[in-house]
């Protein structure tokens, strides 16, 4: 794992078996120049969806309807609803990965003297590394629940709390489906970030989701092109931490991209009727800017991006010490598989609470809540881990690359909204799919 490039990402590149037992061990094992604060970023945004959707479920269980409507609740999502994190990130690995593409056996150029890369080569083995990474936890996933949907129904499970699950335990999976897709762009748009800087590029995106945003008055499903454009360019700004250019420009741009992006969030909230007050939905209005992302969503991403840069040297001294950092370093080894099934834990905490007709005191409820689902996550995690270990990528045409990656992508997303709660010809044909792709890429 740390024999890597330094500052590359942590997801799936660790045989969890191979984790250094000491903190100081691992810590001395850590190369100096490795961004670790990068990682405890990444850590803690997905760390914030699993508790999101766990209070979440929890008023929805309680029947708290009305919390959509309140003000300070609506409020509240401009700081928890932090998946922006994960895509800058996200761009920071990518820009490291790219940086050190190993190039392939051709001839060597006229002019420079270095080896040539065949044409779209590296951009395929790049996106074949990202996804074998990315998607085994996530097919270990949809294999057991599928199994379970299948066993449910054949027990005549089919109403209730089953079929609420079977329907929502999918949801999440429209951020792995977006994110493919986003690590097949990564390449394309590593170039022109070369080319052209990091403004330009993230300027022409802000204005593609303003554009987007005003076709989708009239068209609704023109806004979800936002996955892409809203994504890319939060993206677009981890290369821009990965080469230095945020941080070159200290404190002042930090706070600049925190000011600026909370005012003109609000900008576009308040002093328009276009866009909700939420950035992601809650029990009784779920009508957000997430679903699809808009330009306000960005405005919210890029005001989280610049309060991270605020906190980097805090951040960085305590991801520093070398209890945290194993911690921070195990639990990036197994990001993927905490996502997938933080969930199910919380599906299962609710299923126990039914069955055994135990009752949490209304004082107490959201602390044991949060404590229940954690314990049975970390379970969960542990007898799961094992699929997130690296496995080898294919070496087929960069062609195929595409073709799978797209086709797994829109399977995922297809999934992320059918739920499993039915074998119909759309479950079925969008798990194909999903199949069809990562053959695809195996190639």
């Amino acid at each position: 794992m740390f024999g890597r490039p330094p500052g590359g990402s942590l997801i799936g590149m660790t045989d969890n078996a191979t984790l250094p037992r000491g903190a100081r061990a691992l810590d001395a094992a850590t190369p100096a120049d490795r961004d670790r604060y990068a990682d405890l970023l990444r850590l803690f945004s997905i760390g914030m969806v699993a508790v999101g959707h766990w209070v979440v479920a929890l008023l929805t269980v309680n029947g708290a309807g009305t919390l959509g409507t309140a003000m300070p609740a609506m409020l509240s999502t401009w700081v928890w609803q932090v998946m922006a994190l994960f895509f800058f990130v996200g761009g920071f690995a990518h820009a490291r990965a790219l940086r050190h593409d190993v190039p392939c056996r051709v001839s060597v150029g006229r002019r420079t003297g270095r080896p040539r890369r065949a044409a779209g080569s590296a951009g395929g083995d790049f996106v074949r590394s990202r996804v074998a990474r990315l998607l085994p936890p996530v097919l270990a996933m949809l294999v057991i629940w599928t199994g379970l949907a299948l066993a449910m129904q054949a027990a005549g499970l089919t109403g209730g709390v089953f079929a609420v699950g079977r329907r929502i335990i999918t949801v999440p999976l429209w951020f792995i489906g977006v994110y493919l897709l986003v690590v097949l762009a990564a390449p394309a748009m590593m170039r022109l970030h070369r080319r052209h800087g990091l403004w330009p590029v993230f300027g022409a995106l802000a204005a593609a989701a303003g554009v987007v945003d005003l076709a989708a008055t009239s068209v609704p499903l023109v806004g979800y092109a936002n996955m892409l454009f809203v994504w890319l360019a939060v993206h677009q700004l981890g290369y821009a931490y990965a080469d230095g250019t945020l941080l070159r420009g200290g404190r002042r741009l930090a706070s600049a991209f925190a000011v600026g992006g909370l005012a003109g969030a609000a900008l576009l909230v308040f002093g328009t009727d276009r866009y909700p007050v939420l950035m992601v939905g809650l029990p009784g209005n779920e009508a957000s800017n997430s679903a699809p992302p808009t330009l306000a969503l960005l405005g919210q991403g890029v005001f989280l991006v610049g309060v991270a840069l605020l906190l980097r040297p805090a951040g960085t001294a305590l991801a520093a010490r070398p209890r945290a950092w194993l911690v921070v370093a195990a639990g990036n080894s197994m990001i993927m598989t905490i996502f997938c099934w933080h969930l199910t834990a919380c599906y299962l905490v609710q299923g126990f609470l039914l069955l055994t007709g135990v009752t949490v005191p209304a004082a107490s409820a959201l602390p044991l809540w949060l404590l229940a689902c954690t314990l049975v996550c970390a379970l969960l995690v542990v007898a799961l881990r094992r699929f997130e270990r690296p496995r080898p990528a294919g070496t087929g045409h960069p062609a195929a690359a595409v073709a799978g990656t797209v086709a797994a992508a829109l399977g995922l997303f297809a999934i992320s909204r059918l739920g499993l709660d039915s074998a119909a010809w759309p479950q079925l044909t969008s798990l194909a799919l999903l199949a069809a792709g990562v053959l695809t890429l195996r190639r």
